[in-house]
């Protein structure tokens, strides 16, 4: 999480080098970082306006000010000899310090500013315009203030001065009104919005205007007695409250809802093809609960798969299966939204693919499918090798440039735009035991044997020797089985297996349609 207070450097008097060095330094942290907060919507507004946010959510947390309080205390380094008016800050050109003398002219106030000063030019330029309106004698500058003489200063002004020409955030000014003080802004960067309808506004630097929005805003101030209204409203801007709202961006961040709620984010279905998964239905649900519709298409389910899925949010529909493609695309055709995103219930989406999923669906793109990889399992063991070590689908995708192939088994994807890759992976529990896998490429073999026998293909002895020797040396020497261990003896045997049976199955076929 960066957080970032302004970008005032941009406003300085700096070379447009270091300034384009520091916006660089910015954009690269922002680039790193899984959310942004400022300190301010002026902030916020400033930050978009030089920095490229892509996908990063932005959080608004004012700044918290407590005020230490000395009622005790009651030395001041200089004590005012009639009504004062107090301002506080570092004395620097970008706080507009040189205007106030035009306040006293006409009046009994002092002014006193407090802070440290390091323009000392600066200073002098304060001491210049008292001098000019013949005020001089009541203009104080303090210097450093311990936190009890600031306290006094604040707690008995008539009114709280600041006319920045700069700020992120302008705690003075908070502090002020945490005492009830009457409090005179300038109208520049975050002031209107930390002032907000309690404080009064220099709208101009003219002399006449800030005298008479000083003796108004006093008059109005007093025959409305708007002490409480001032300190109600500067009681939002507190540690406490600062800390609950960082602890729920925190909490947003982890859980995806910051990106889930980004105002560019396309919407996303997400599908997920079932019968009598009631073993894994209940996780794969709720690893895409960030979708913002979850479809479940069943084929003909006799567990509980079907309850299971309602009972997590899921909208369930049904269809009698005749092969992967159709079921798939049935499916699409019924989704909310035209991003899909494809899961099966034995798959498990990690929150770092979550994050990517989501930031994709935000950052404008030409691509309108996505390749995920897979980390694939049967049991607990992962399988490195054996053909599955760079084993990648396409799951994330536009349904009005993409569909499935119509193949009936080992069904792709199709898409006839630019197509990008995601980074992190797909988590694949695959099988249970090498018995469900065996099964399941059983189950595979009959329907590509159906899919051959449509479109007329003929068995053959030596195509199906052929064939199943070809698969064992594929996955267990040129896909590196052997490094799996006995596993990847197991899977190579297993596929070498399945294509045999294909082919006869095939043959029963023909021989069922003679």
């Amino acid at each position: 999480m960066l957080t970032v207070h302004d970008l005032n450097f941009l406003y300085a008097g700096k070379s447009s080098l270091r300034k384009r060095q520091l916006l660089r330094r910015i954009q690269q942290r922002v680039d790193a970082a899984d959310a942004v907060v400022v300190i301010s919507d002026y902030v916020r507004q400033d930050l978009e306006k030089h920095i490229r946010m892509g996908s990063t959510p932005v959080y608004r947390i004012y700044n918290g000010v407590e005020l230490k309080e000395f009622p005790g205390f009651d030395r001041p380094s200089y004590r005012p000899q009639r009504p004062f008016l107090f301002s506080l800050g570092t004395v620097l050109p970008k706080k507009n310090f040189h205007v106030l003398p035009r306040l006293l002219p006409g009046t009994d106030y002092e002014l006193i500013i407090g802070g440290i000063m390091p323009d000392k030019a600066y200073a002098d330029r304060i001491r210049e315009e008292a001098r000019r309106l013949g005020v001089e004698n009541r203009l104080i500058l303090t210097g450093a203030l311990s936190d009890e003489e600031k306290y006094w200063y604040l707690k008995h002004t008539e009114a709280f001065l600041f006319p920045s020409l700069s700020e992120g955030f302008g705690m003075p000014p908070v502090e002020a009104m945490r005492l009830g003080k009457p409090v005179f802004l300038s109208t520049y960067t975050s002031l209107p919005e930390i002032g907000g309808p309690v404080a009064y506004y220099f709208r101009s630097f003219d002399g006449d205007h800030m005298r008479q929005v000083l003796a108004d805003g006093l008059e109005d101030y007093r025959r409305h007695r708007r002490r409480d209204e001032i300190i109600r409203w500067s009681q939002q801007f507190t540690w406490e409250h600062a800390a609950q709202r960082y602890a729920r961006v925190y909490e947003e961040v982890l859980d995806g809802s910051a990106l889930r709620r980004h105002p560019r984010r396309r919407p996303l279905t997400a599908v997920i093809p079932v019968k009598n998964e009631e073993a894994h239905i209940r996780d794969a649900i709720r690893s895409v609960r960030w979708a913002d519709e979850i479809l479940v298409i069943d084929s003909g389910s006799t567990d509980h798969t079907v309850q299971l899925a309602r009972s997590e949010g899921a909208r369930v529909i049904s269809r009698p299966f005749d092969h992967f493609s159709a079921q798939k695309n049935y499916a699409i055709d019924q989704a909310t939204h035209d991003w899909i995103f494809v899961l099966d219930a034995d798959e498990r989406v990690p929150d770092a693919l979550r994050d990517e999923i989501l930031r994709t669906l935000i950052a404008p793109s030409n691509e309108t499918a996505f390749w995920i990889r897979r980390i694939n399992f049967v049991g607990r063991q992962r399988i490195r090798f054996s053909g599955w070590r760079n084993d990648k689908c396409i799951r994330l995708f536009d349904r009005r440039h993409a569909r499935y192939d119509g193949r009936y088994v080992h069904e792709e994807v199709r898409n006839n735009g630019p197509t990008g890759m995601l980074r992190h992976k797909l988590l694949h529990y695959t099988y249970r035991n090498y018995e469900q896998f065996a099964s399941k490429l059983d189950f595979y073999a009959r329907l590509k044997a159906r899919e051959w026998h449509e479109k007329g293909r003929r068995p053959g002895v030596w195509k199906q020797r052929l064939s199943a020797w070809f698969r064992f040396f594929k996955h267990y020497i040129w896909h590196l089985g052997f490094l799996d261990g006995k596993a990847g003896w197991r899977i190579a045997r297993q596929y070498m297996e399945a294509a045999r049976k294909r082919y006869e199955y095939l043959e029963a076929l023909q021989k069922r349609t003679k």
